[in-house]
């Protein structure tokens, strides 16, 4: 599911992000100070406010509020490192970011500068956010591309397994806690207890929000789906092995792992086809919420049918950053790349034809059918996929042992 970027996200969180610290007290406590930046009280709290609805629960609690420090000391950690290999976001590019905000608003950069003061926002820190976002989105990309190098015999070794292809088509939606193996005896006895105290999904999350140092516990460790193709083998393996829906303790060289099995779906059919397809995307904000963002998209589908140019519009309206410049053209899209709701759409959209709004987690949507074909089984896309899906199965550890490495080398002063 890639409808938008995490950047994307980020980008329309950032208006309501800082309209509720402007609500905070203007006496704050510093609760941790990561080589040279504090970390606020507020900072905390306005955090949650933006995140709440996403938090199993949807309550502060001491679990939580660590959780949300964590997350926050990675943050500054991940863009402390990309300043220091000199990796900085260029005044245009920040510039760019910040003009596509106040456009996804229907405002000039002056209206969005005058929103900003009226609810006290200063907008030399807002303009800091952005370039932090950008930052940490880069400095994972370039990890990645350093530490993570796919050979060819690899990849021949991928391709030439019974089950790779039935793996790029499984896929299973998972729960995860992680002990880190800093201390491996005492990480092993601990992800045992965690492991004794768990017979429901229920318990499952809240042992994730207590006690998970992966960088999705404060979702309760939902990890979303995931084709099996893009899990590491440890985990592949032991789903094939093991059938309850609590898998583990697992070991691997980051730590000890639990998993909670929540839903598994495997296509019926042998041939992939793929749809071509672009999408207008408008989400509620501050300004505006989810009863005139429908009315803004039942606006565009009526001048849709009406012959406007479906490419023209988007780039005017659509607020999916990674779509936007290309008329939302969401290229040639494959069974389980979208969520659920977004492919029964596209599925059930007829070529050239356009979709009534609909709504998911993300916001309103339309949808434009472009055409339909079977999946390409070229040598040389196979062997992209299979680079792809190496690096998937990679990228989470490689990623958290870097986080560890960045925490082992900072000045890390708690305050709680």
């Amino acid at each position: 599911m890639k409808l938008f970027s995490f950047y994307t996200a980020i980008l329309l969180m950032c208006v309501p992000f800082y309209a509720a610290h402007a609500e905070q007290t203007k006496i704050d406590g510093i609760v941790a100070i990561i080589d040279s930046k504090a970390i606020l009280d507020s900072d905390i709290n306005t955090r949650f406010q933006v995140i709440k609805e996403r938090i199993p629960g949807g309550q502060m609690t001491d679990n939580i509020r660590r959780q949300i420090l964590n997350q926050m000391i990675d943050e500054a950690l991940q863009a402390n490192y990309a300043k220091k290999i000199g990796m900085r976001p260029s005044s245009s590019e920040v510039d760019k970011a910040i003009l596509g905000v106040a456009q996804n608003l229907k405002m000039d950069l002056q209206g969005l500068r005058q929103v900003l003061s009226q609810q006290g926002i200063n907008y030399s820190r807002y303009r800091d956010q952005i370039e932090q976002e950008i930052l940490i989105n880069s400095i994972k990309k370039e990890i990645i591309k350093r530490r993570i190098v796919i050979s060819e015999q690899e990849i021949d070794d991928y391709l030439s397994s019974t089950t790779s292809i039935s793996k790029e088509k499984d896929q299973v939606r998972l729960r995860h806690i992680i002990i880190r193996a800093t201390d491996p005896v005492k990480a092993e006895l601990k992800i045992k207890e965690i492991a004794q105290k768990i017979t429901t999904e229920s318990d499952f999350i809240d042992q994730a929000i207590a006690s998970s140092e992966g960088q999705f516990a404060i979702q309760g460790g939902d990890l979303g789906w995931r084709p099996l193709s893009q899990l590491p083998p440890l985990f592949v393996r032991a789903l094939e092995q093991e059938s309850g829906q609590l898998i583990g303790p697992l070991r691997s060289n980051a730590g000890f792992h639990l998993l909670w099995v929540m839903e598994k779906r495997s296509p019926n059919t042998t041939l992939q086809k793929q749809t071509k397809t672009r999408h207008i995307l408008v989400r509620p904000n501050e300004i505006r919420n989810d009863t005139q963002t429908k009315a803004l998209a039942d606006k565009l589908y009526a001048d849709l049918k009406e012959g406007a140019d479906f490419a023209t519009l988007a780039k005017e309206y659509s607020e999916d950053q990674g779509s936007t410049l290309q008329g939302g053209d969401l290229g040639w899209v494959t069974p389980g790349t979208m969520i659920p709701t977004f492919e029964n759409v596209m599925n059930e959209t007829a070529i050239g034809s356009v979709s009534q709004p609909f709504k998911t987690q993300f916001g309103w949507h339309i949808l434009e059918v472009d055409g339909r074909r079977d999946e390409d089984v070229s040598d040389q896309v196979k062997r992209a996929n299979a680079r792809q899906a190496l690096t998937a199965q990679k990228q989470d550890i490689v990623l958290s042992n870097w986080l560890e490495e960045l925490r082992a080398d900072a000045f890390i002063d708690l305050k709680e």
